[in-house]
């Protein structure tokens, strides 16, 4: 509306010289027309830049407005996101659970199926006791006794080869010498 006021003041100046053209010697009446129209001019011009930016302005506005919907919708599909993060956490945390639960009903159910430790070989009813001196090994009892280590090493539940002096072994013959 602003701008046909602009244009008809700019339309009616250049008229208004058109009709009356500067008589001679009326120099200054001729001046102050043609000063006025440039004014007009001038504030078309500004005119017409504050209308496009003000059209800008809105434009952007209503971008803004239309694109608020659009912040809300992602604000609204962000919650949701979280909320099913903290849903999946939490099933994540129940199914560690029952995992661990789970391995710890096997592990103890292996355990009872289990026998237990071997029970150590029946010692022969015939035997006797053998005490260890300085510098026997077994291979020595057991030659000396007419038997072998291994016989020597179940009937005592020996892993390795390793002696005692003073220690008492169990030995298959009973007529075994005793030192």
């Amino acid at each position: 509306m602003k701008k046909t006021v602009v244009v008809l003041l700019a339309a009616l100046a250049a008229s208004v010289l058109m009709a009356n053209p500067p008589a001679p010697g009326g120099g200054r009446d001729a001046f102050m027309k043609q000063q006025a129209f440039a004014e007009v001019q001038r504030l078309s011009g500004q005119f017409d830049v504050l209308e496009s930016n003000c059209a800008t302005l809105s434009d952007r506005v209503r971008r803004l407005e239309q694109g608020g919907g659009e912040v809300a919708a992602l604000k609204a599909d962000i919650a949701a996101l979280r909320a099913d993060v903290s849903r999946l956490r939490a099933d994540m945390e129940n199914q560690r659970r029952e995992i661990v639960a789970d391995l710890l009903k096997r592990i103890k159910e292996q355990e009872r199926a289990r026998p237990a430790t071997p029970p150590p070989p029946p010692v022969p009813e015939t035997h006797g006791t053998y005490v260890v001196r300085p510098g026997d090994t077994l291979s020595l009892i057991a030659q000396a006794l007419g038997t072998t280590v291994g016989k020597i090493k179940a009937m005592n539940n020996m892993r390795g080869d390793g002696l005692r002096v003073g220690q008492k072994l169990l030995v298959p013959d009973p007529g075994a010498r005793r030192r």
